[in-house]
């Protein structure tokens, strides 16, 4: 009964010692959460005052495509015909349609194909696009050489992210 009874207390003694240490580390990171409150106030504070807002994808997509365009005239590059891409809804391993998590943006998408422009010239349009308050990103990039004076051909696809917001509703007074 006695080696019975000092197993059990030792045993006891250290799923003890396992849970205090379990809570010593969660009232860390809580402590550090509490601390980081003010911070992550702040970015939310200037989501709400920067994020930009559309009625529709459609009026989004035509955004992206407007800034794309302008940043690209500046450049004197070519951008050739831009496509319009239509949200996908993930498909998981059994081929059914993978239910997303609410996420805080919508997102409206464009695909450009560029031949023959100058590296130095593309970057500058890449960088004049994805400026912080325009929330444009750049989701998928394929860069080729052309194999002519540091010349490359790509295909860009840019993300616009947004929050849609309500369209104001006509009534009869």
């Amino acid at each position: 009964a006695l080696i019975g009874g000092g197993a059990f207390a030792f045993r006891t003694y250290f799923e003890v010692q396992d849970e205090v240490e379990l809570l010593r580390d969660r009232l860390s990171s809580m402590n550090l959460a509490v601390s980081q409150g003010t911070e992550w106030a702040e970015r939310h504070d200037w989501l709400d005052e920067n994020a930009p807002s559309f009625t529709s994808n459609k009026e989004a997509s035509a955004r992206l495509l407007d800034a794309i365009m302008q940043a690209a005239q500046k450049q004197s590059l070519d951008i050739g015909t831009p496509q319009f891409l239509e949200p996908t809804a993930a498909i998981g391993p059994d081929g059914m349609p993978v239910e997303e998590e609410e996420t805080h943006f919508d997102k409206a998408a464009v695909k450009t194909i560029l031949t023959g422009v100058t590296e130095q010239a593309f970057y500058t349009w890449l960088h004049a696009l994805q400026q912080p308050k325009s929330f444009i990103g750049i989701t998928r990039m394929q860069i080729n050489p052309s194999g002519t004076n540091k010349t490359i051909n790509a295909e860009v696809e840019f993300t616009q992210f947004y929050r849609e917001k309500a369209v104001p509703k006509v009534t009869k007074n």
